[in-house]
């Protein structure tokens, strides 16, 4: 991969966590969620190598699962936690179709 693909991937992946918390605090409208599910597909397409497939896929699972309970936990948090909800799990979509179909074509 080219070296300004990578460094749009870093930036998608700044730029999406910047938003999700600064649009925590103005409200999340569809808009904002579609920015962030783009960003996300960046992200699962640029920013994660093969190598790097199974901790950003276990790390990714564990927030996502975590997310709800955070929520619950400190209310507070809700709406950050969601927005990073959104960004991630475009992200950790992508990544694990990649790896799914890595793991069957060796097959």
């Amino acid at each position: 991969m080219s070296e300004m693909m990578q460094k749009v991937g870093s930036w998608a992946f700044v730029l999406g966590l910047i938003i999700a918390v600064v649009m925590a605090f103005m409200g999340t409208g569809s808009t904002t969620v579609w920015i962030l599910a783009i960003l996300g597909l960046i992200v699962g397409l640029l920013n994660v190598s093969g190598s790097e497939s199974q901790l950003f896929l276990v790390a990714a699972i564990a927030f996502l699962v975590s997310a709800s309970s955070l929520s619950l936990v400190w209310e507070a948090l809700s709406p950050y936690v969601s927005n990073v909800v959104i960004f991630v799990a475009p992200a950790a979509a992508v990544v694990a179709l990649r790896a799914l179909y890595d793991a069957a074509k060796e097959h």
